[in-house]
């Protein structure tokens, strides 16, 4: 297809009839919009989260209107955006089919260099291994994926993989504690409205979830099928790759695998002391808090961790069944 037949160039402006920007003010859009990385940029973290590109947004219309001197409403910045994503893709499209003929491909836009950048985000996309054109970058992955059986999204702070890029968004909120919920009664961010109606349980008393051999209860389906496999089955979900050790629950199996790397990566930010997971960290912060929440059954005294009040308890020549909290 010939793209001056697919647009109309007038007097210089982007080749659109309903265009109002000339291609000098198109090149200062562009180097706005390619600051504001979650706009474009997947490995951007913010790219997944609606209401930081919204807020990235607002700040292109307004770094736009200050530079140029124009007016425009957001929804007109928004066309020429979306006019400018478009053209990026018509030209992805031609070096695409250049390529498959070994011909030259040659951009009719004085302009493109400054929108090129562009290309990682718009369509087609392009597989690397059998060369199938795909609509979205979303697709790609999940194409891609099959072609070895991995999972299609990935997070790159954690490398954790998701079937679903949803659940990856999810995900990525809770790393940074991007949350877009609060719990009504405490006030404890919860990254969706799935989240917030299981920890409401908490408040209630709630766990609708039975087991049909003991009878115990729990808060989500998830939990029921833990206890399942801890309890009754005694079947271990996941094994070390580096040693024989085998765990119920995948973030048990995280943090066991710090042991091997041997980086104590987890500093407490009272005493800068480093700890090789969270759980390791957890614990010994507690040593800071003024508050000794477990007690000895036999004398009272007080300890700030379950591990000194362990050691304690052999001086009564016994070990706790059950660490007793002070509330």
């Amino acid at each position: 297809f010939s793209l001056q037949n697919k647009f109309k160039f007038n007097n210089n402006k982007c080749p659109r009839d309903s265009s109002i920007l000339d291609d000098a003010q198109c090149i200062i859009l562009a180097e706005i919009y390619k600051l504001h990385t979650c706009l474009w940029k997947e490995e951007d973290i913010a790219y997944r989260f609606k209401n930081r590109r919204e807020e990235s947004l607002s700040a292109v219309f307004n770094e736009f209107n200050t530079k140029t001197g124009l007016h425009l409403s957001h929804q007109d910045l928004k066309k020429e955006i979306i006019l400018l994503r478009k053209i990026c893709s018509n030209e992805k499209k031609l070096k695409i089919a250049c390529k498959k003929t070994n011909s030259i491909h040659k951009t009719t836009y004085l302009f493109y260099d400054y929108i090129s950048f562009l290309e990682v985000d718009v369509a087609p996309f392009e597989c690397s291994k059998c060369g199938k054109l795909l609509p979205g970058l979303g697709q790609l992955k999940v194409h891609f994926a099959e072609h070895d059986g991995s999972l299609p999204f990935i997070c790159n702070i954690c490398g954790h993989g998701f079937q679903m890029g949803t659940n990856l968004t999810v995900h990525l909120r809770r790393h940074v504690q991007d949350y877009q919920y609060n719990c009504e009664v405490c006030n404890k961010p919860c990254a969706t409205t799935t989240e917030i109606k299981i920890h409401m349980r908490t408040h209630t008393g709630e766990r609708p979830y039975v087991c049909s051999i003991c009878g115990e209860k729990a808060l989500t389906s998830s939990h029921l099928l833990l206890h399942n496999h801890r309890h009754h089955e005694k079947r271990y979900r996941h094994k070390c790759k580096f040693c024989p050790k085998m765990f119920y629950e995948t973030k048990s199996l995280r943090e066991h695998m710090a042991v091997h790397k041997n980086v104590r990566d987890q500093i407490c930010g009272v005493c800068n002391k480093g700890f090789k997971n969270v759980k390791q960290l957890r614990q010994h912060q507690l040593i800071h808090n003024t508050e000794k929440k477990y007690t000895c059954k036999f004398c009272g005294k007080r300890f700030a961790q379950s591990s000194g009040l362990s050691g304690h308890m052999k001086t009564h020549g016994t070990l706790p069944r059950k660490v007793l909290n002070a509330d």
